[in-house]
């Protein structure tokens, strides 16, 4: 029987096929408000009907390329999904936050980062001072801390050089830190005489650059969960972590293309109100007709990240919190219970100190290299250094006989054929890759002692923070050399890239994921999935997601889920949150034993590189706060949505569909060679629970907690996430 599925309506593909964006209107009259081109825009695109006839599934995938502007035609998985979300714009032409013509795009991918903040925000830092025209910056939160204070110093060495050079350069600057304002007008603007308050610079410091800076909260719940950046219409950033010091794994991608007039497009309509002084690009989006994208250290982007330099200061920085835990084991940043469930009464008292709320500057993060704004001399040096070098990588690659392209040709795609199950804990000889299979050819890491000060300088790393005990294991040489926060991709042609984005919603209801882009390509992912699924997130506990991740095993996927133990279990235990990390993971086991399915979910406690077993996320030691899935070894979905009942119904986010496979697999590499989660953080298939070769379980703390103490703590977790200072 032939298998038919909706398709895109007439609509919708009229809607791709328009020239107008919110820039492009915008341009003709630069001093209005961007609502007001938002509202015109909607008003005018939602006037045609949106049905959606059912059609053969060629049909429809067809219709669906036919909507994108891609290099070429895209793998059916990406069309499948890509057709879902199309189905969303019927209801609201803006429903994927960028005009419709936007949504389906392409771009390439030269550079990513896994690791913990540091490596990002000096990359961030580095694109703003060489902006040469405007900079667009968004964060969820803006903490004081030496991750904003790097911001900061950018936008002052940003200045200076423009002061030389004779230009201005206009940076608009979006976070959210809810204010009573916000009931009137979701999009505050900061008034220049607070921006010292918050960390950022004095107008007096900054006078070569014309900056505005919008606080965007939409009440009650809907938090501006962004994090991203694009500089001078060229470069994207789209990252997982906030502008503050947390001994997080992260995760960032640097995107080129076409693709960043979409997040440019995003961007001008999260900022909402008039542009004032206009950016100075928005008449002039550059032209990409046979551009060559360059990579590595020919992308003149990339040219200031010297790699080696970088990854060695890193392991330092774990070595100097692993020593200041070391001696100060009792100091865990927030304290045992008792202090906790008094810091939750005073968060929802109004009271600032909510659990997971400010940590403030860490010193020993203010240490690191990478937190210091490279003079312009410096700069140029690290750039010199590569060149000779590059020089000589260029020619290897031109002497090659095929280059790899975006889609994998030229090279074998990863293999989704099934194997042995790895013991959990580092049982096997191999550990698991990230889609559950085992490549048979990395050994876990050993626990010998000779590489003690080796483990500690990783320690150093991902400890973030002077306050938190984590204790160094694994000692491998081979395992700690292969930490390395830089992933440089090889090169590729511009692949297929659309925007899975969701509008903030305020009223607490925990309805919508078939009308949000962002859900219905996740839900999608999981429906079309015929071999592996990868999850890596904070928490998993949205009503929509549990059931598809169950229903996928239960047809023989096998989904592997990377999470945080214990991640903001005292806001997931309100009620209508879903529940914590455990109790989600106890269930599906628990339903899936029941149909002899157990064997296809593989779960896994983040574990630190410098970790052999999980700790709890309550003490602020070692968390993972990556946003990721992939399917099939063939596209991924990143950026900044949570897998949790708030990013799912209430929080704006930006994320992207990715359709590669030499990408996924360069991805899958990195965020495996960056933990020990697939090594030593397998729990049990039986209850979900992760036990030590001793037999002790490892539980977080929280998620035990009954009663009406325990809503008390759920209502500060909560209150302290919609004020930006939670769990996100």
């Amino acid at each position: 029987m032939t298998k038919t599925t909706t398709a895109s309506s007439d609509h919708v593909l009229h809607l791709c096929a328009s020239t107008e964006t919110i820039a492009s209107e915008l341009a003709k009259d630069p001093s209005q408000p961007v609502e007001k081109v938002v509202e015109a825009l909607r008003k005018k695109w939602n006037r045609e009907d949106g049905s959606q006839p059912k059609h053969e599934e060629a049909y429809s995938l067809d219709r669906a390329a036919e909507c994108g502007k891609f290099p070429y035609r895209p793998s059916d998985l990406f069309l499948k999904i890509y057709s879902d979300v199309l189905g969303t714009l019927n209801a609201d032409s803006l429903a994927g936050l960028t005009a419709p013509s936007l949504l389906g795009a392409s771009g390439t991918i030269p550079l990513s980062i896994v690791s913990v903040i540091p490596d990002i925000m000096r990359h961030y830092a580095d694109l703003i001072v060489h902006a040469q025209h405007e900079a667009f910056i968004a964060t969820n939160y803006w903490e004081p801390s030496n991750a904003a204070k790097i911001i900061s110093d950018a936008l002052r060495e940003l200045s200076k050089r423009c002061e030389r050079d004779g230009r201005k350069v206009v940076v608009k600057f979006m976070y959210d830190r809810g204010t009573p304002s916000q009931m009137y007008n979701n999009h505050a603007l900061v008034h220049p005489d607070g921006w010292e308050q918050v960390g950022l610079p004095k107008p007096d410091e900054i006078q070569h650059i014309s900056l505005e800076v919008v606080n965007y909260h939409r009440p009650l719940l809907g938090t501006f969960h962004a994090k991203y950046m694009v500089v001078d219409r060229k470069v994207a950033c789209i990252n997982s972590n906030n502008m503050q010091d947390r001994p997080n794994l992260e995760m960032m991608v640097h995107l080129e293309g076409p693709i960043v007039q979409s997040f440019y497009d995003m961007a001008l309509l999260s900022w909402s109100n008039a542009l004032n002084p206009p950016l100075p690009l928005l008449s002039n989006p550059p032209d990409l007709t046979n551009v060559k994208y360059k990579f590595q250290y020919d992308n003149e982007h990339l040219q200031y990240i010297d790699t080696e330099f970088m990854s060695k200061a890193s392991r330092a920085l774990l070595g100097k919190q692993h020593e200041a835990m070391a001696n100060h084991p009792e100091d865990d940043g927030v304290g045992q219970d008792g202090s906790r469930t008094k810091a939750a009464v005073r968060t929802v008292a109004g009271i600032h100190g909510a659990d997971g709320g400010e940590l403030g500057t860490d010193d020993l993060i203010g240490q690191h290299p990478a937190m210091n704004v490279p003079s312009q001399g410096e700069s140029e040096a690290v750039r010199d250094k590569h060149r000779d070098a590059n020089a000589d990588a260029n020619s290897n690659n031109n002497n090659n006989d095929q280059q790899l392209n975006g889609n994998g040709n030229g090279a074998a795609t990863a293999t989704n054929g099934s194997s042995q199950q790895a013991k959990p804990h580092g049982g096997s000889d191999s550990p698991p890759t990230v889609d559950g299979q085992n490549d048979g050819q990395t050994p876990a890491p050993s626990l010998s002692p000779s590489n003690k000060s080796r483990g500690a300088e990783i320690t150093k790393l991902l400890n973030a923070d002077g306050k938190y005990d984590a204790t160094t294991a694994p000692n491998d040489e081979a395992s700690l050399d292969d930490f390395m926060p830089h992933i440089m991709h090889e090169p590729h042609d511009p692949v297929p890239i659309a925007m899975v984005n969701r509008h903030p919603q305020g009223k607490p209801c925990n309805t919508g994921e078939h009308t949000v882009p962002q859900d219905v390509a996740w839900l999608s992912a999981l429906k079309n999935a015929q071999q592996s699924v990868f999850i890596q997130s904070p928490t998993l506990n949205a009503s929509p997601v549990v059931p598809a991740i169950i229903e996928a095993c239960q047809r023989g996927v096998v989904v592997t889920i990377y999470l945080s133990l214990g991640y903001n279990d005292l806001g997931e235990m309100l009620p209508g949150q879903g529940g914590t990390n455990e109790q989600v993971v106890h269930t599906m086991y628990e339903t899936l034993n029941k149909d002899g399915k157990q064997d296809r979910l593989r779960v896994h406690w983040y574990t630190g590189k410098d970790q052999v077993e999980p700790m709890g996320a309550a003490a602020k030691k070692r968390s993972s706060h990556v946003k990721y899935m992939s399917v099939d070894d063939q596209i991924a979905i990143l950026g900044n949505g949570n897998q949790d009942t708030q990013s799912w119904f209430h929080s704006q986010e930006v994320n992207i569909l990715v359709d590669s496979p030499q990408i996924v697999r360069e991805w899958h590499r990195g965020i495996d060679a960056n933990q020990n989660t697939g090594y030593y953080g397998r729990v049990s298939d039986k209850d979900g629970v992760w036990r030590a070769p001793d037999g002790r379980a490892v539980e977080s703390s929280g998620t035990k907690s009954a009663g009406i103490m325990g809503v008390i703590k759920g209502l500060g977790a909560a209150v302290a996430r919609v004020r930006g200072t939670g769990g996100f």
